[in-house]
């Protein structure tokens, strides 16, 4: 009973735990791939976004992703268009999950609610399960799109 206590314990403690950052690759096809630091990162503009979360609104603060692109060279803003407007953006989890959007979802000219790579939940840092960084899509009813310890970013063609 006690060792099973313990496990419990230690399992609760990892969960809570908050992760420690952790580079980024950011890929668009046809460039060459950048490592984004936590420094990085976190020196880029930032925003919140909220999301329900079990019945419950959740506020998420990180790096706009859409500055993360940019600085991966991906066409964006007016340049947008024709062929560029038909990329999507893979967002790959440490699990195997992945979550797509299209290139105009990240783009402020064509959304007026941020797309973020998330590193707090509700002022604190994500923890274990999260992080180090989860991708948070502004005004979606769930959070079905908002993949959880993200690992990299990429960017290619739809089809």
């Amino acid at each position: 009973m006690r060792k099973l206590l313990a496990l419990a314990l230690v399992t609760a403690t990892l969960i809570a735990t908050p992760v420690l950052a952790q580079d980024l690759k950011v890929t668009v096809q046809g460039r060459d791939s950048v490592v984004l630091t936590p420094a990085e990162i976190r020196a880029l503009p930032r925003a919140r976004a909220t999301i329900t979360v079990k019945g419950a609104s959740v506020v998420y603060e990180g790096a706009v992703l859409h500055e993360a692109l940019l600085k991966a060279g991906v066409v964006a803003g007016e340049r947008l268009m024709g062929r560029y407007l038909n990329q999507i953006v893979v967002l790959r989890a440490a699990d195997g999950f992945a979550s797509i959007l299209s290139i105009a979802e990240t783009d402020p000219v064509y959304r007026a609610n941020p797309v973020i790579l998330a590193d707090t939940v509700n002022g604190q840092p994500l923890d274990a399960r999260e992080g180090p960084y989860r991708v948070v899509v502004d005004g979606d009813l769930r959070p079905s799109r908002s993949p959880r310890a993200v690992v990299s970013v990429e960017v290619r063609p739809g089809f």
